[in-house]
C-alpha cells in the first residue's frame, strides 16, 4: 500500500567525509562512531514509525471523523425539531382546548356530528327544517363566578345558503342568562329579546376561516363578556351578566356543513379593552 512520507532531518556526520573531504572526529574513534549510528538509527526509526502509517489506517480514521460529524449533525437536527415542536405546542391551535362540544338537548342529537381528538369539533348535519331558526350545541364546561373564562372559536366551514352561527353563552339547562352574537351583523341579543341590537361600531360580519375570541369574566357582579375577531380590537359584547348561576358556551347552527372549532385562548381581551380605553 502507499505510505506517508514525511521530511526528516539528516545531522551532519560526526566522523567520516562531507563534499569529499576528511571531517576530523571529536573524541575517541569508538565514542565518534557511536554517535554516528545512534543518530542514523534516530533517523531510521522515525522515519519507518511514519512511513507505516497505511491508507487503511488513515480511511478508517476519516471514517471515524466522518461518522462524530453525522453524528453531530444528527445532533443538531434533533434540538431543532425539538425546539419547532415545543414552539408548536405553545400555539393555540396545538394545546388542548379548554372544553369539548356535546349535543345537550337528547332531540338534536342526530343533528350534529362531534369529531376531534378532545371533541373539539362540530359540525351541522343537514339543514333544520327551518330557515329561520339556529339549534344549540355547547361546552361540555360549567363556567362560575370568580373566574375569568377564555376561549376561541375557527369559524372552519360556513354554509354558503345558510352562512349564520350564533356565539355565546346559555344557562345550564338552556336556562338564562342567554347572551349571543351573530356572525351575520355581529348584533346581539339577551335573553327573551326578540329584536337583535345592532352592533355600535356598524355591521361586521365573520367570515369562514376566522378566528373569533371570547373572553368571558365573572369575577365581578355584574359579568361582561369580550369579543374580537383575529387581530382585530376587543370590544364589549355585554356588561351585564349575571353571576350567581353557572353558563356554559353555546354554538348555534342551522345549515349544512357549517363547522366550528374550539381551540385555546391566546389574547386578554378585558385587558386589551381597558389598555385601549385608558382604564
Amino acid at each position: 500500500p502507499p505510505t506517508i512520507f514525511c521530511l526528516r532531518w539528516h545531522l551532519p556526520p560526526v566522523g567520516g567525509w562531507a563534499m569529499g573531504h576528511p571531517v576530523a572526529a571529536t573524541g575517541s574513534p569508538g565514542a565518534s562512531l557511536r554517535g554516528l549510528l545512534m543518530s542514523r538509527l534516530a533517523n531510521l526509526d522515525v522515519a519507518s514509525a511514519v512511513g507505516s502509517l497505511s491508507a487503511s489506517s488513515l480511511l478508517s480514521d476519516m471514517r471515524a471523523v466522518a461518522g462524530l460529524a453525522g453524528l453531530g449533525l444528527l445532533l443538531i437536527l434533533f434540538c431543532v425539531l425539538l425546539s419547532n415542536r415545543q414552539r408548536n405546542r405553545r400555539r393555540p391551535e396545538h394545546r388542548r382546548p379548554p372544553f369539548g362540544w356535546t349535543v345537550v338537548a337528547e332531540e338534536c342529537v342526530a343533528e350534529f356530528l362531534v369529531g376531534g381528538r378532545w371533541g373539539e369539533t362540530v359540525e351541522k348535519r343537514g339543514d333544520f327544517g327551518r330557515v329561520d331558526v339556529v339549534i344549540p350545541v355547547n361546552g361540555k364546561v360549567q363556567m362560575k363566578a370568580g373566574r375569568i373564562h377564555r376561549w376561541a372559536l375557527v369559524m372552519e366551514r360556513l354554509n354558503r345558503e345558510r352562512p349564520e352561527v350564533q356565539l355565546g353563552i346559555q344557562g345550564l339547562d338552556f336556562e338564562y342568562p342567554w347572551r349571543l352574537v351573530t356572525t351575520t351583523r355581529c348584533s346581539r341579543s339577551r335573553d327573551e329579546d326578540e329584536m337583535w341590537t345592532p352592533r355600535p361600531g356598524g355591521n361586521k360580519t365573520i367570515h369562514e376561516r376566522d378566528v373569533v375570541h371570547l373572553e368571558l369574566d365573572l369575577r365581578r357582579s355584574p359579568g361582561s363578556f369580550f369579543m374580537a375577531v383575529n387581530d382585530e380590537p376587543s370590544e364589549l359584547l355585554f356588561a351585564d351578566i349575571p353571576i350567581q348561576r353557572p353558563v356554559m358556551p353555546a354554538v348555534m347552527l342551522g345549515g349544512h356543513g357549517s363547522r366550528v372549532r374550539v381551540q385555546a385562548a391566546s389574547r386578554r381581551l378585558g385587558q386589551e379593552f381597558d389598555a385601549a380605553k385608558g382604564r
